[in-house]
């Protein structure tokens, strides 16, 4: 008994020593991934202010001249413009919408309130999100061999819009469904339990309540259409004069017809102001895009948090 008495103070005095340290070290731990965190961040964030300030500085001035955006491209001479690339942009975004959303919420909504949890489920999950990390360019040789030629779409806006449908409808059924699993198990609950069918739940409840996710997902997807190039390079065209008017005209989405004057345009004389003008407006139009994808975001979350201050 008296050797313990007299030992116990010296073991908590070890005892704190020993926290103190660890604590110290610690602390330095902590300190070197804060600064090893912040300073990959501060690179990626710095790399990609480069590239968004060269871009607009190359070319912002071009992208806002009302004679720029409005006018017609010119194949030998200087002055020309780019709406007809700006409207097929636009229109061949609207088409692979329409296509892909519906078929996309659709497999969502099957998958996350109608299908049982098992081997095809998962299985479904996973060719999902494999297919995401396809190169575009995959896709672009695919959608060429099999609407382009085996269908004889030949080069138009329908051709690439189905094979924009077969890249983006991956990622739109599984953004889908998880703005679906999101919505409460409670609110499936009290519906049911007020006599609703499972489908009569998923319509009125479910859908609505998920509806802001979706709308989320289909802008960022709208955007990466927009801005996606080596899909419809094979597909869709390079370079038009007019506007496209049917889904089975030729068009040239921005993305190609800056790749075109890049690789291809030597003989317009003025090639690096249409290009540099075209790259900035594209980039204002995606970042737009994004914003907007932000906004109904935030607007969502802010009816959420004030819906469940009132309940």
């Amino acid at each position: 008994m008296k050797d313990t008495t007299i030992e116990s103070p010296r073991m908590s005095l070890e005892v704190e020593r020993v926290a103190a340290e660890h604590e110290t070290k610690s602390k330095k731990q902590n300190n070197i991934a804060t600064i090893v965190v912040w300073s990959l961040a501060m690179l990626e964030l710095s790399t990609v202010g480069v590239v968004i300030v060269v871009i607009l500085w190359r070319g912002l001035g071009t992208a806002l001249s009302p004679a720029f955006i409005f006018g017609e491209p010119q194949a030998m001479k200087a002055g020309g413009g780019i709406w007809p690339m700006i409207v097929s942009s636009f229109y061949l975004a609207a088409l692979t919408i329409i296509v892909v959303l519906p078929v996309g919420v659709g497999a969502a909504i099957y998958m996350s309130e109608f299908a049982k949890e098992g081997l095809i489920t998962r299985a479904v999950r996973f060719a999902a999100d494999s297919l995401s990390t396809v190169p575009s360019i995959v896709y672009g040789i695919f959608g060429m061999m099999l609407f382009v030629v085996y269908f004889g779409f030949g080069y138009s806006l329908i051709a690439g819009a189905l094979t924009l449908t077969f890249l983006n409808l991956p990622t739109v059924m599984r953004t889908s469904e998880e703005a679906l699993r999101a919505v409460p198990d409670s609110y499936r609950e009290a519906s049911m339990g007020l006599g609703a069918s499972r489908w009569q739940t998923v319509k009125a409840v479910i859908l609505p309540c998920a509806v802001p996710g979706i709308t989320t997902g289909a802008i960022l997807t709208i955007g990466r259409i927009v801005g996606e190039s080596a899909a419809i390079i094979y597909t869709v065209g390079i370079y038009v004069k007019k506007i496209p008017t049917s889904p089975l005209s030729p068009a040239a989405p921005m993305s190609a017809h800056i790749w075109h004057m890049y690789t291809e345009g030597a003989l317009v004389p003025d090639w690096l102001r249409v290009a540099s003008g075209e790259a900035a407006f594209l980039l204002l139009v995606v970042m737009a895009l994004n914003i907007l994808a932000r906004i109904v975001s935030w607007l969502y979350k802010r009816k959420t948090r004030t819906s469940e201050r009132f309940a």
